[in-house]
């Protein structure tokens, strides 16, 4: 029982000893920054899909690409050892091209995601989002990142950010403390 005890005041240790190697300010510096990036993302995902505006589209063709995984080398031939050329087998990934019309122009979106088989099949419909007046920067929905996940890394964003506001907070009273005891009396 004496263990589960002594378990936050080892980490509290452990983590002040880590702070004290990198700096306080580069802790503080980096969770803010780290709070701000992940939170702008988070709440730039949110809003362009709820604030965003839905058209229906369709799937017009689909785009061909060719990859190449080099960690999975096929045995190549013994002329192409012998001069050591590296083979690697292709891989056929689709992607969609959605088209929509909006005020009387047509516009493209071309799927973000290359799968080995086509995902949305030729004449299929598919929801494109795009933020007000913007077209031209249509998504497809089913594409988007997930709302709850997007809100929960937001949650996340805002509690780091408030932990690091704290510990800066908790740091400068400190700093401010140690100054007055120091101070020489005259």
């Amino acid at each position: 029982m004496a263990v589960v005890r002594s378990l936050p005041s080892r980490a509290v240790r452990v983590l002040l000893s880590v702070m004290h190697l990198v700096g306080s300010r580069t802790v503080v510096a980096a969770g803010l920054t780290l709070a701000v990036w992940t939170g702008a993302g988070a709440a730039r995902n949110l809003w362009f899909a709820f604030s965003g505006t839905a058209v229906e589209g369709v799937v017009v063709r689909q785009i061909e690409e060719y990859s190449a995984d080099w960690n999975e080398t096929q045995r190549a031939p013994a002329d192409a050892r012998a001069a050591e050329i590296d083979l690697a087998a292709a891989q056929r990934r689709c992607r969609a091209v959605v088209q929509f019309r909006q005020s009387g122009r047509t516009f493209e979106v071309v799927s973000s995601r290359a799968d080995a088989s086509p995902r949305y099949p030729l004449h299929s419909t598919v929801i494109a989002v795009y933020p007000p007046g913007r077209p031209e920067r249509a998504r497809l929905r089913p594409e988007l990142p997930d709302g709850w996940v997007q809100a929960g890394l937001l949650f996340a964003a805002t509690m780091l950010g408030a932990g690091s506001v704290r510990l800066w907070w908790a740091l400068a009273r400190r700093r401010a403390g140690r100054r007055r005891v120091v101070t020489p009396v005259g």
